[in-house]
């Protein structure tokens, strides 16, 4: 199920299950929030659009964490004025867990992982799997071509023309 929903003056779109950044919202590490301002839904038989908001619907998301974006250069100039004015700028963001999608009548939450570490050993051995299969192919060389340098003979003009003085 996919939801639109607008906070901080912007629209995203998101799944259950979904991890987004968006605009400071007040809260801390951990709790829970509700977005109400739904724009649409849209499932795979339901499709609704509000007008401009669907009534009962709302996205359900767990705080992560507080965190600062990435600095931003702010240079403004003016030319021939000898003016140059350099500014940084670092928006602060929250980033969200979506963990439900609710329609007033359909609900659509997240899947929780059982147990994390049995995933990985599966992830490993199959990777294991494909290596053993697609071993590369080594492919022979032509033995590498020896040639004469012409040091040697350099060496012996020197030595001529030494004993020529």
């Amino acid at each position: 199920m996919l939801a639109i929903f607008k906070t901080g003056g912007k629209q995203y779109s998101v799944k259950a299950g979904q991890i987004l950044k968006v605009e400071k919202l007040s809260g801390k590490k951990g709790d829970d929030i509700s977005f109400k301002d739904v724009l649409a839904i849209t499932d795979s038989a339901l499709k609704k659009i509000g007008s401009p908001l669907i009534e009962g619907a709302s996205v359900k998301a767990k705080i992560v964490e507080q965190i600062r974006d990435k600095k931003i250069i702010v240079f403004k100039k003016r030319q021939r004025q000898n003016y140059r004015h350099t500014q940084g700028h670092r928006q602060y963001l929250t980033v969200l867990k979506i963990e439900s999608i609710d329609t007033g009548d359909k609900k659509t939450s997240a899947r929780k992982k059982i147990d994390s570490k049995k995933e990985i050993i599966k992830t490993d051995v199959a990777k294991k799997d494909i290596k053993k299969k697609a071993a590369p192919i080594k492919k022979k060389m032509a033995p590498k071509k020896t040639t004469k340098t012409k040091v040697t003979a350099t060496k012996k003009k020197l030595v001529k023309k030494n004993e020529k003085k």
